[in-house]
């Protein structure tokens, strides 16, 4: 009775520990797909800044939260960057190279590289007396920004798309010679985000926090469950034309104060219109009328996606967590001679998450 006693517990608690090793989306009816991408987001910096990244696709951030008592770090906003970088020099992270394979200690030293010196000569206004300052610089704190790993998923019971991050790749910003920069992700940190707890930057275990528009195109998400451009055709384009999802005006940059839109202007946005241009000859003043046809805008016009997000440290776990707050396509608006101009949200589809 007793043997029999014991192996149904190490039955039951193989079972669990297997279930709980299991994805989210493991036999989840509910999340219909899963799709992962890589992107890079400048998470520090000022407290608000408009910007033009390497990537050229995120347009701006901002502090939404800073304990400076919580991180004892009073007054300065680059409190992740260095809590998460010692981390990993003191070995408290999961570190995996680029490729995916495991990192010693002295590997990850090594990607830092060396520290540099830099020098720096001024001069007084009156006496004019130089003044040479030489300061080491150590690698890690060069780090500019972070390569972003995240599962994004749609969920069928709330009928709207959400963000998990898998993992962070620290940045490595260096000089070279002739002035310019170059950007090298250094490895891989090890940071899943539950989907079961829902993050909210009031919750005390929330010390930092930060909002990114971005301009993200999803064309080359690695798929994990389920089908990429048939889910966000659905959410982001079908189901907004057929009046199925909540869906917001374009007139605000961001979608917090956008009023909701009703079917028939969603429709109107997407179907085929024209325009009248009226020009006027510069030396008989004579009236010419041009008739601009506009094509129905389809989802395959969509390349890009602007995409409202929150990130949070959360202490109590020491993670990064992420929250899509809405998602807007973006349609190319060309100029006469067919060149680009830019790409404006045609409406914006909140989250639930």
């Amino acid at each position: 009775m007793k043997k029999i006693l014991l192996t149904s517990l190490l039955l039951s608690f193989y079972f669990i520990t297997i279930h709980s090793q299991k994805p989210f989306y493991h036999k989840n009816k509910t999340i219909s797909w899963v799709g992962e991408t890589e992107f890079e987001y400048y998470l520090e910096d000022y407290d608000r800044l408009n910007f033009e990244p390497p990537t050229n696709q995120q347009e701006e951030t901002r502090s939404i939260k800073l304990d400076p008592f919580a991180t004892c770090e009073l007054g300065t906003e680059r409190y992740f960057t260095y809590f998460i970088i010692n981390e990993v020099l003191e070995n408290r992270r999961k570190v995996y190279s680029m490729d995916g394979d495991p990192m010693t200690s002295d590997e990850i030293s090594n990607a830092f590289g060396k520290a540099t010196i830099d020098t720096l000569i001024t001069y007084d206004p009156i006496t004019y007396k130089e003044t040479v300052t030489v300061t080491r610089i150590e690698p890690q704190y060069q780090i500019k920004s972070f390569k972003v790993r995240q599962w994004w998923f749609y969920d069928k019971e709330k009928e709207s798309i959400g963000s998990l991050v898998q993992a962070i790749a620290p940045v490595l910003e260096l000089g070279k010679s002739d002035g310019s920069k170059i950007y090298k992700p250094l490895f891989w940190i090890d940071m899943k985000q539950s989907v079961d707890k829902d993050y909210d930057y009031n919750s005390p275990s929330v010390i930092w926090a930060k909002e990114t528009l971005s301009s993200l195109s999803f064309k080359d998400v690695k798929k994990v469950k389920g089908r990429t451009n048939k889910t966000l055709k659905n959410v982001l384009y079908k189901e907004p034309k057929k009046g199925k999802t909540q869906v917001l005006h374009n007139d605000s940059w961001y979608s917090y104060c956008a009023d909701e839109m009703e079917v028939n202007e969603v429709e109107s946005m997407l179907s085929a219109s024209k325009d009248t241009i009226v020009t006027f000859h510069p030396e008989t003043f004579a009236e010419d009328v041009q008739i601009i046809k506009n094509p129905e805008v389809k989802f395959k016009d969509f390349d890009y996606m602007r995409v409202l997000q929150h990130w949070y440290f959360d202490k109590s776990t020491n993670s990064l967590a992420s929250k899509v707050i809405s998602i807007g396509p973006l349609q190319n608006i060309y100029d006469d001679k067919g060149k680009l101009k830019y790409r404006r949200a045609v409406y914006y589809v909140p989250s639930g998450q």
